[in-house]
């Protein structure tokens, strides 16, 4: 099996040469769901890491909750460029964005966060990377710290029947973007290794018609 990212660090540059350099100017997103998960997150955080950062979105959304320090990680180049080029417009907070993958969690020290996001990125691991990040994020995060957990859909069956997606091993779907493609419960067993489930969740994004699976966890 290909664990190489270069290609899908090379797609992620393509989306994020062209994309859009506002910021959020409200904590507030319109998604009810998805803003009580994260504002349960930032709650008396100081120090938040997203890893699959994109161009910084849920960061500074982060800093409009309060968070003070927020350290992104992502593999795409672009990504981190744009989001260094928008955190001038977030004020009273502090960003430091990080080129690269799991590797550069070792640049944490541990038990140094008091939060860590990973908003649609742990399911888009090959499985042994997946298991790679959750050690870490256990490892940095302090006694008691908070994890928000956002998930793309379940696909089922006949869906990947229906629009002919690759198979490449098991539960793992792989068409040049890996999916692991866990059911609930699934994914439930995976992270109560490590944590406490606080809650799950669905996020509804209706103009989408789209739905993505919250968990949050505690340490």
């Amino acid at each position: 099996m290909n664990l190489n990212y270069d290609d899908v660090a090379n797609k992620w540059n393509e989306v994020f040469k062209n994309s859009a350099q506002d910021v959020p100017k409200s904590p507030l997103t319109g998604v009810e769901v998805f803003d009580k998960g994260l504002s349960w997150c930032c709650s008396n955080a100081d120090t938040v890491l997203d890893f699959g950062c994109g161009s910084g979105t849920m960061l500074f959304l982060c800093a409009l909750n309060g968070v003070k320090h927020n350290i992104g990680i992502d593999i795409s180049s672009e990504a981190v460029r744009k989001a260094d080029i928008k955190k001038v417009q977030i004020k009273n907070a502090d960003f430091k964005f990080i080129t690269g993958g799991i590797e550069k969690l070792e640049l944490i020290e541990s038990a140094s966060m008091d939060a860590v996001i990973l908003s649609n990125t742990i399911d888009n691991l090959y499985p042994e990377d997946a298991e790679r990040l959750m050690e870490h994020v256990y490892r940095i995060l302090k006694n008691k710290g908070r994890v928000f957990i956002k998930l793309n859909p379940f696909i089922t069956e006949e869906d990947i029947k229906k629009y002919k997606l690759k198979k490449a091993d098991g539960y793992l779907l792989d068409d040049g973007l890996p999916l692991w493609n866990n059911t609930n419960e699934q994914w439930s067993i995976f992270f109560e290794k490590r944590f406490k489930i606080y809650k799950y969740d669905e996020i509804i994004y209706k103009q989408y018609n789209l739905c993505n699976r919250l968990y949050l966890l505690e340490k």
